[in-house]
């Protein structure tokens, strides 16, 4: 089929024509059609409703005198229709007197032609009649489109003629307005009578912008004479016609009263906690920011207080997390009762709320702004520890928590609110390690604490690029037969001056930078890599074991790593023992889960590393599906004297060989030790006994010569 065949022609505009007279029909049918139009014709009014409701014509012709039902009848049949409100209708009459002409436009006739009928301009007639109908129709749709848009938006729109003192308004802004359409200058009353007072002098000056030709907003509560509040928000255009400035004001108006409620939910799930509403991080600081720059103006001290529960962990995990939640609300509503409003000199912050704030978990911040001196804050501090520490009912139990709080001083202890915030956690660190339930003011020893600190987290990010880390190894062997089964990599910085640095010092750093994520995959990758450079030069089995870190175990990406890692190095992944401390697993037991059955697919080895001193509960040990126990080095150091020692430490043997799970002793130094291990079924064993960690040359050596083992 030829293309221009498959394209649709455009529909011909249908004229419907209503006359008894079968030559007029005819005429002007015939003048029509040569112009385009379609055509569809009737000689009786009854007929024409009928086809007028089949065909929907854009335009009627229709004669006055007609038998049957004549053209005024066939008019109001036609308007009264929702069809026909809009059709052009025009009436052919031979009667060219003034009354019949009103009568016609009366029933609804647009225009009217006189007979005898002037064909020459016949048609060109009807092209403008139906060209200036569909204009008007157009118009008309986007008048109600407009109407429409603004009823839905709830937005109204008006002009004010200064000079004239004349106001146009839409139906949309007395709708809005809750009133019936009134004269304009009702309107006007109403509208300057309704501002709220305090909103009165803005909206005074945004006029006046406006009638000095400038485009301005302003939002303002509306009282509205039923007695409702509402949001308004007013755009304001003033125009400078006729060089006469201000000489017209163009407005809209629209209600965003709903607007300005999904706004508040949006901040308040974004700025507040929402188990005890307080402020949270992001608007705390907002509000620290605040007030620090006053404080540089003023030349003011403020005091940032750094609280954490201490026996929140225990509540939750006691009582549930309802009672946790129950616990964070009743805190909240004590430091409201703890700090009076004298305490509370944040004069940018109007709300005495915004100096508390909850940042997670069980911990809180307060902040004191506005002091000249300092000597309140301690006895503010200690009225606050007190509050906390009384008595409270969770979930039917009696409960008492303390609390540890730091506290840093602006400007001594840091003049932006990172600082000051990072020094108040690390003054509250230090109540923790005091005892806890107490009060410290950060100081000149936390203060070079924590520039060491930042100084060595800088020389790790060097140890890092320049390959000052290392890997030494601990050789774990058969308890019976004392044969070498596998080592476990620990993580050495050999640092060029200061020697050799303790992971207790690096590790915490690490971790608090960032820094743990690469440094564990290093380690990782180093271990593989260390594990096939040692099979060329044995045929021993063994094994190779990392520890996982909270951090990496909590790294969405972690499976990905390991997998990248096993198919770079083509390491066999049976070979590979990940070791994970209870802890860490009990954070999210349910996450650990679903990780420890990634790492099995993948055919990985599993341990359970310092079991017995964290919060493990059997219930969940026996679903994780782990390869190995380790028993902390703290329940081996006294045996077989300690006789506690000696009866967990059965218990842990038992247990981890009724789950068909491998043991492993940690800290090993003494034969009395290994022989108590043997006689208790223990699988392997670890320690200063056979080996401290050694560097990968001299665990060579133990693989290439069993002998170099012996520990007698």
């Amino acid at each position: 089929m030829p293309i221009k065949d498959k394209l649709q022609k455009p529909e011909l505009e249908t004229i419907m024509l209503i006359d008894d007279d079968p030559v007029s029909l005819l005429v002007m049918a015939e003048s029509l059609q040569e112009v385009g139009f379609a055509v569809i014709e009737s000689n009786d009014g009854h007929k024409g409703l009928t086809l007028f409701a089949e065909q929907h014509p854009a335009l009627i012709l229709v004669d006055l005198q007609m038998p049957g039902m004549d053209g005024y009848t066939f008019c109001k049949s036609v308007r009264s229709t929702p069809l026909g409100r809009d059709i052009p209708i025009v009436v052919v009459t031979g009667v060219d007197d003034v009354e019949s002409i009103e009568r016609a436009y009366d029933c609804g006739a647009t225009d009217f032609i006189i007979k005898p009928i002037r064909w020459s301009i016949f048609r060109h007639r009807i092209q403008y009649i139906l060209r200036s109908s569909n204009a008007m129709q157009s118009v008309q749709r986007s008048s109600n489109l407009l109407a429409e848009a603004q009823r839905v938006a709830k937005l109204g729109n008006w002009t004010w003629d200064l000079n004239e003192q004349k106001l146009f308004v839409s139906e949309e802004s007395y709708r809005i307005f809750g009133v019936p359409r009134v004269d304009p200058g009702v309107f006007h009353r109403l509208l300057m009578s309704s501002v709220h007072k305090d909103d009165k002098k803005g909206f005074d000056i945004a006029v006046q912008k406006a009638s000095d030709g400038e485009a301005t907003d302003f939002a303002f509560l509306a009282c509205l004479p039923n007695g409702e509040a509402k949001n308004i928000l007013m755009h304001l255009d003033g125009s400078a016609e006729h060089l006469e400035p201000g000489h017209r004001i163009f407005g809209t108006i629209q209600d965003i009263t709903e607007r300005r409620k999904a706004e508040e939910s949006v901040r308040q799930l974004a700025y507040y906690d929402s188990i005890t509403g307080l402020p949270n991080r992001d608007l705390f600081k907002e509000h620290l920011s605040m007030a620090l720059h006053q404080a540089e103006r003023s030349k003011e001290k403020i005091a940032v207080m750094f609280l954490d529960l201490d026996n929140f962990k225990r509540v939750n995990d006691s009582l549930g997390h309802e009672a946790g939640d129950a616990l964070l609300k009743a805190v909240s509503e004590r430091l409201h009762e703890s700090l009076r409003s004298s305490d509370l000199a944040a004069r940018d912050v109007a709300d005495m709320n915004s100096s508390l704030a909850r940042l997670g978990g069980d911990e809180f911040t307060v902040m004191l702004s506005g002091l000249h001196g300092i000597e309140h804050v301690e006895m503010i501090a200690q009225r606050i520890l007190d509050r906390i520490a009384e008595p409270m009912m969770l979930s039917g139990n009696r409960v008492c928590v303390s609390s540890s709080i730091g506290i840093a001083i602006y400007p001594e202890d840091g003049e932006d609110l990172d600082t000051l915030l990072r020094n108040a956690d690390a003054a509250m660190y230090e109540v923790k390690s005091q005892g806890r339930n107490g009060v410290f003011f950060y100081d000149n020893a936390l203060r070079q604490q924590s520039h060491d600190r930042l100084e060595l987290e800088s020389e790790l990010h060097t140890a890092i690029e320049q390959d000052q880390l290392t890997l030494f190894y601990q050789p774990k062997v058969d308890a019976e037969t004392c044969q070498l089964l596998g080592f476990e990599a620990l993580i050495r910085w050999i640092h060029p001056e200061r020697g050799m640095v303790s992971p207790i010092d690096f590790i915490p750093v690490a971790e608090e930078s960032g820094l743990i994520l690469p440094m564990g995959a290093w380690v990782i990758k180093t271990a593989c890599r260390q594990y096939q450079a040692w099979r060329k030069v044995t045929d021993t089995e063994f094994s190779v074991s990392v520890n996982l870190s909270a951090h990496q175990f909590a790294d969405e990406h972690l499976m990905t790593t390991i997998r990248d890692i096993l198919i770079e190095t083509e390491m066999p992944a049976q070979y590979l023992e990940f070791e994970i401390t209870e802890t860490v697993l009990m954070q999210d037991a349910d996450a650990a889960m679903k990780i420890l059955d990634q790492m099995k697919v993948m055919g990985l080895r599993v341990s359970i590393d310092d079991f017995g001193t964290g919060y493990s509960s059997i219930s969940y040990l026996k679903y994780f599906p782990a390869d190995v126990l380790k028993i902390d080095r703290e329940f081996v150091k006294d045996l077989p004297d300690d006789e506690q020692d000696a009866t967990i430490t059965n218990a842990i043997i038992l247990l981890g060989k009724a789950l068909n799970m491998g043991i492993v002793a940690e800290g090993v130094e003494t034969e009395s030790q290994l022989q108590w291990m043997r006689d208790k079924g223990c699988d392997q064993i670890q320690g200063y006994l056979f080996s401290p960690p050694v560097p990968p040359e001299r665990a060579e050596e133990m693989l290439i010569d069993p002998f170099s083992l012996r520990h007698d």
